[in-house]
């Protein structure tokens, strides 16, 4: 026979004869209240493990009960989607998290600075060899200048290892400390849920998100703010140099930040889009593994093996169809900026050529101007991989 109650049916153990049949056609295929019978009296539904999914608002599990009291069990029960920014996730950080933050997001900005800065050098030391083939600079002249250069590179170089380096561990170290806290206390708010509340989950799913998700906010708090911050300032400063060394040629290559910007925002839509679905089908995936595996002598019981294993299948084929195209999407989108960096390069070239021919520049400043702006639009391309992570 089949036991009703609130929290769910309970199903007799199989016995001889017909009484294990009929206890079988007794079983309530709703854990709340409605009470159908299964004409099927081989079915196995409520042996297979699925994932338990907010049921429709027609069916509320709660509207035999009066308003508050439903109005209670609900609030405790369904969790609305709630959007937050990104400083939120500093929400847990205490003042030494944030001393360590502030000094690596300065020492990543002079990182990223410095990039730039080499190409002046470059631009110089061009112009020395230049006045030295062309007879204007006397040999003692050129040594003395291309020292000077030298020292400015090692000197660029020393810097450019001192503020990457602390800026590389500060943010990998608050970044794990972060995530640590972030763990810790979305456990202890799972754990502080109603009972009603798991009903709307798998077993796996939790697990799921403290190790995906949080992994992915670990890696989006550390070493990925970091380049953040240093690309754009490579991409301000590039400009900046590129505008004082000869603004003409910097605005025609202007063109390739417009056309790499409309593309990375078109490109970034799907990767976040199928970024999401990805994770989403891996933890419903997740959830069914966890939930056979705990209840295996039930599954090996009544024989569900195959059709548990085709369930997981369809999660499986799920987060393949949406991992080819986060792949793909991303694929394209590399190869779109990949392409027209290359082609900026040629304009550079082009127009460069132009300038130097007609007098208007001299080849430092075409060099300066087109190593700025390559460099620029490099640190530009670095956003590509970065709405994967908790930018989304």
């Amino acid at each position: 026979m089949a036991t009703d109650s609130a929290a769910g049916p309970v199903v007799a153990g199989p016995g001889p004869g017909p009484s294990s049949h009929a206890s079988s056609n007794d079983v309530s295929t709703d854990g709340i209240g409605d009470h159908k019978t299964s004409k099927n009296p081989m079915a196995l539904e409520k042996a297979d493990s699925k994932v338990i999914v907010p049921k429709d608002p027609e069916n509320d599990p709660f509207k035999h009960l009066p308003a508050a009291e439903a109005k209670i069990l609900k609030d405790q029960v369904f969790t609305p989607d709630v959007k937050i920014g990104f400083g939120v996730l500093y929400r847990y950080a205490s003042r030494a998290d944030i001393t360590i933050i502030v000094v690596s997001a300065i020492c990543a900005m002079a990182s990223g600075a410095a990039l730039p800065l080499m190409t002046v050098v470059f631009g110089g030391l061009t112009s020395t060899f230049q006045g030295y083939f062309n007879g204007t600079t006397s040999y003692d002249e050129f040594e003395g200048e291309l020292t000077k250069m030298v020292l400015y590179f090692v000197y660029l170089g020393i810097g450019e290892f001192v503020t990457a380096y602390v800026s590389t561990v500060g943010f990998i170290y608050s970044g794990e400390h972060l995530s640590a806290k972030i763990r810790e206390h979305y456990l202890e708010a799972s754990l502080n849920q109603n009972i009603g509340y798991y009903d709307q989950l798998g077993t796996g799913t939790i697990t799921t998100r403290i190790t995906a998700d949080a992994n992915m906010i670990q890696d989006g708090l550390s070493e990925k703010v970091g380049l953040t911050l240093a690309a754009v300032a490579t991409f301000v400063a590039a400009f900046i140099i590129s505008f004082i060394s000869y603004w003409k040629l910097t605005v025609i290559l202007l063109s390739t930040v417009a056309a790499m910007m409309a593309v990375m925002g078109v490109g970034s839509g799907f990767i976040v889009k199928h970024s999401k679905a990805n994770i989403s089908a891996y933890a419903e995936g997740g959830s069914v593994a966890e939930e056979v595996i705990s209840s295996v002598r039930n599954a090996m019981a009544f024989g569900t093996q195959d059709r548990l294993a085709k369930q997981y299948d369809e999660h499986l084929v799920k987060a393949e169809y949406f991992g080819f195209r986060l792949k793909a999407s991303i694929g394209v989108l590399v190869a779109f900026i990949m392409t027209i960096l290359y082609l900026n390069y040629g304009l550079a070239f082009w127009m460069g050529s132009r300038f130097i021919v007609s007098g208007e520049a001299e080849l430092r400043q075409v060099l300066i101007v087109m190593m700025s702006v390559m460099m620029g639009a490099f640190s530009l391309g670095k956003f590509v991989s970065f709405p994967t992570t908790c930018w989304c």
